[in-house]
């Protein structure tokens, strides 16, 4: 395991049952999904008591979007999240990200909408907006169905999908909704441009290699279907957002473009709560079955998401 301070408690446990391959190695990426997949109970946490949880999907022409709603015990109208999973946008699913979101909506207290949106290569980074700006406008239209409160809906997304999570806030307010009432982004990158902190990363999730390659498809499916706006950090105005809580990992090779757009929305007038996670690296709040660390922070985020969202 590469140099850096010692690991939370469990963490260790946690990226041996999510390795796919020997230290090394990469499967190609239609088997690293599947393994991914099939191998989701080894991270999987039991069901809270009370908690509904339904598979559905939203249809457009020529596609159909799953995705799994999450609702806590309660009655009433509930907050809710839209959340979009990590993987660098080839790889993650509502399966394989389900103890975060599961994990989420137990700690926040709000109905959680996890979306297995389409992944690149086969996709394009704008055809992944668009079509998680749907999904984000079909929980809207359906808040009656799905008991959620409208005034009440935020997004959240880990890793690339704090990415998805920031364009979408930036493109709800320059198109005029639906209005988002939170932005949870947790340990996001927020940029497609290499840093030096990539390439001297040590952390033991999230190697250069690893983030070369997810620059590299990004760059390259952009070149055949344009996304047409800059990537968040690169706005050129950031203000009229919905608070922010940017939750990031202390050895995580994104963690200095999570600062840096923290210190961004704040320049703009954006309310961002910010915190960092103490020895943590890049996706550990999917390790909530192995460490009490990781669960620790999830109730200090959930803690957050309540008091912004009132749930």
């Amino acid at each position: 395991m590469p140099a850096g301070p010692p690991l939370p408690d469990g963490i260790a446990d946690y990226i041996a049952a999510v390795r796919l391959a020997p230290p090394g190695e990469r499967p190609p990426l239609e088997t690293a999904r599947l393994l991914a997949d099939r191998h989701a109970d080894r991270i999987a946490i039991p069901r809270p008591g009370g908690m509904a949880v339904a598979t559905s999907f939203v249809v457009a022409p020529g596609r159909e979007t799953p995705v799994r709603i999450y609702r806590p015990a309660g009655d009433g109208a509930q907050a809710a999240l839209v959340y979009f999973h990590g993987g660098g946008f080839t790889g993650g699913s509502i399966e394989s990200y389900e103890p975060l979101a599961m994990g989420l909506a137990e700690a926040s207290g709000a109905t959680v909408i996890s979306v297995h949106y389409r992944r690149l290569p086969e996709a394009t980074p704008r055809a992944i907006i668009e079509e998680c700006f749907a999904v984000l406008g079909w929980a809207r239209a359906m808040a009656e169905e799905l008991r959620i409160d409208p005034a009440r809906i935020g997004v959240a997304g880990d890793s690339a999908g704090a990415f998805i999570a920031a364009q979408l806030s930036i493109l709800a307010r320059d198109r005029g909704g639906p209005a988002i009432a939170a932005q949870v982004l947790l340990y996001g990158m927020f940029d497609v441009v290499a840093r030096e902190a990539h390439r001297s990363a040590e952390d033991p999730v999230l190697s250069w290699p690893v983030i070369d390659a997810m620059l590299r498809i990004w760059h390259e499916c952009d070149a055949r279907d344009p996304i047409g706006h800059p990537a968040p950090l690169r706005r050129a105005g950031l203000s009229g957002l919905p608070p922010a809580i940017l939750l990031g990992a202390a050895i995580d090779p994104m963690r200095e473009e999570g600062e840096d757009y923290a210190a961004r929305l704040r320049a703009a007038g954006v309310v961002v709560e910010a915190r960092l996670a103490p020895s943590m690296p890049h996706g550990f709040l999917r390790a909530l079955r192995f460490s009490s660390a990781a669960r620790d922070e999830m109730a200090r985020l959930g803690t957050s998401i309540r008091t912004i969202l009132r749930t």
